[in-house]
């Protein structure tokens, strides 16, 4: 009797602590070869609107982060990337080989500001 009362015990407990910790989910990666650049961020919901308020600032252009967005954004004339998003999750996908340095320079600048948001 004592064992199932531990047990149940101590199941409770590893609930209540995975339950209360769920909110801190993030996983970030970057996918940077010769041809192509790719970050996805996979983040906490709640955090969707901090992150929006950034790229609209960033992009002067409003983004609904919290529907399924898949669009083009220009990034300064004729460099453009895909943005893909939904609530807590993020892709933004340049392509190198038609695009500009300073193009590429701007959207990794993006990204950074993006992980900084999402950290912090």
């Amino acid at each position: 009797m004592k064992k199932i009362f531990y047990s149940i015990a101590i199941l409770v407990t590893a609930l209540g602590y995975g339950c209360h910790n769920s909110g801190g989910h993030l996983s970030l990666s970057t996918l940077d070869n010769t041809t192509n650049f790719k970050f996805e961020a996979e983040y906490d919901e709640n955090k969707t609107g901090k992150l929006e308020k950034y790229l609209d600032s960033a992009l002067n252009n409003e983004l609904p982060l919290d529907q399924n967005i898949d669009l083009l954004v220009n990034v300064n004339g004729s460099d453009k990337f895909n943005l893909k998003a939904k609530n807590g999750w993020l892709v933004i996908d340049f392509d190198k080989r038609n695009s500009s340095m300073a193009g590429y320079m701007k959207v990794k600048k993006l990204t950074e500001g993006i992980k900084r948001k999402l950290t912090n």
